[in-house]
């Protein structure tokens, strides 16, 4: 059961631990959690929020059935572990361009966001990815209707492109 008195960096250290491994780095944090690499080349996610750990987990265990590796020449982590009790995902680590960060996508049903939210966050979503945009919506289509992942936390940090596909017009 997750003891949530534990800090994030006690429950990585905890898994590490156990599962023979040493942390290397801290790769970033975010809202969803804090994600660290691993010296055999793995990233391991320590969650905040059981609910949110569930979500991501799902999400990839849900692509590890169907084998998926890349969406439109997008890189996808693959799933390799988990521990409910310490709130912890290990993963593939990827290079770009990939699609990653799933803690805050929805299976199997879309989220029941009013019109006038989706219009606002489409246009952000347009100024944040320039060019690419396009692109996002027919990846994010494609996820939804051939995965059942319906992406919300979209962002050019988890959607990334070729080094050459990054300018805006």
């Amino acid at each position: 059961m997750f003891n949530p008195s534990l800090s994030a960096e006690e429950r990585v250290r905890r898994y590490a631990l156990a599962n023979s491994m040493q942390l290397t780095q801290s790769l970033g944090f975010g809202k969803d959690g804090t994600v660290y690499m691993t010296a055999n080349a793995t990233a391991i996610k320590v969650f905040t929020h059981e609910a949110v750990f569930a979500r991501e987990r799902n999400c990839y265990e849900r692509l590890k059935e169907l084998n998926v590796h890349e969406v439109f020449g997008h890189n996808v982590p693959q799933f390799v572990n988990s521990d409910e009790n310490l709130l912890v995902l290990e993963m593939t680590s990827v290079q770009p361009p990939f699609l990653l960060d799933f803690g805050s996508a929805y299976l199997d049903w879309p989220p029941d966001f009013p019109p006038e939210v989706l219009e606002e966050w489409n246009q952000r979503k347009s100024e944040e990815f320039g060019r690419n945009w396009p692109k996002v919506q027919l990846l994010l289509e494609f996820m939804a209707d051939t995965y059942g992942i319906y992406l919300t936390d979209v962002h050019p940090g988890n959607i990334t492109f070729e080094e050459s596909d990054h300018t805006r017009e």
